[in-house]
C-alpha cells in the first residue's frame, strides 16, 4: 500500500472503538515509514467531534502507538500529543518551541500539523511558523 493509499484509508475512517484494527493500522504505518506513523499520531489525537473515546482508552492507543516504534520527532511532539488526549491546549509560545524543533525534522508534515491545531494561536504566529517550515522543507528537495 502506497502512503497516499494509506491516508486515503484512514482518513475520516480511523476505527477508534475497534482496538485489534487500530493497533492493525498502527503498526501498517510503521511498515509504510516516513511520515505514515504521524498520519496515525494525527488521527488518534484529533479525533472527530463525533466521536467520544473515554481518556483512558484514548492514552492506551497513544501509549500503543508511542511503544511501537522509535523516533526523536515523538518525543518533540508528545506535549502537543498528551494536551488532546488531556483536552487541554498548550500556549502559543510553547508550540512555537516544538515547532521550531520539528523542523529540524524534515517532511515530519503530520507532526508538525498536531502542533499546529494543538494551541489558539490567536495572533497567527504558530500557522506563520507551520507555513514557513513546510516551505523551507519544500525548497530542500
Amino acid at each position: 500500500m502506497t502512503y497516499e493509499e494509506f491516508y486515503y484509508s484512514i482518513d475520516c475512517n480511523f476505527p477508534y472503538h475497534n482496538e485489534s484494527e487500530w493497533k492493525r493500522i498502527i503498526q501498517q504505518s510503521i511498515e509504510i515509514g516516513g511520515d505514515a506513523p504521524f498520519m496515525v499520531l494525527h488521527e488518534i489525537c484529533r479525533v472527530p467531534a463525533s466521536e467520544k473515546i473515554e481518556e483512558a482508552k484514548h492514552l492506551e492507543m497513544y501509549n500503543f502507538w508511542k511503544e511501537s516504534f522509535s523516533s526523536p520527532v515523538q518525543e518533540i511532539v508528545e506535549p502537543a500529543s498528551l494536551s488532546y488526549i488531556n483536552k487541554g491546549e498548550l500556549t502559543d509560545n510553547e508550540a512555537l518551541e516544538i515547532m521550531v524543533k520539528l523542523s529540524k525534522f524534515p517532511n515530519s508534515y503530520n507532526a508538525l500539523q498536531v502542533v499546529l491545531f494543538s494551541c489558539p494561536d490567536d495572533k497567527d504566529l504558530v500557522d506563520e511558523k507551520y507555513e514557513e517550515i513546510v516551505s523551507m522543507w519544500k525548497s530542500a528537495t
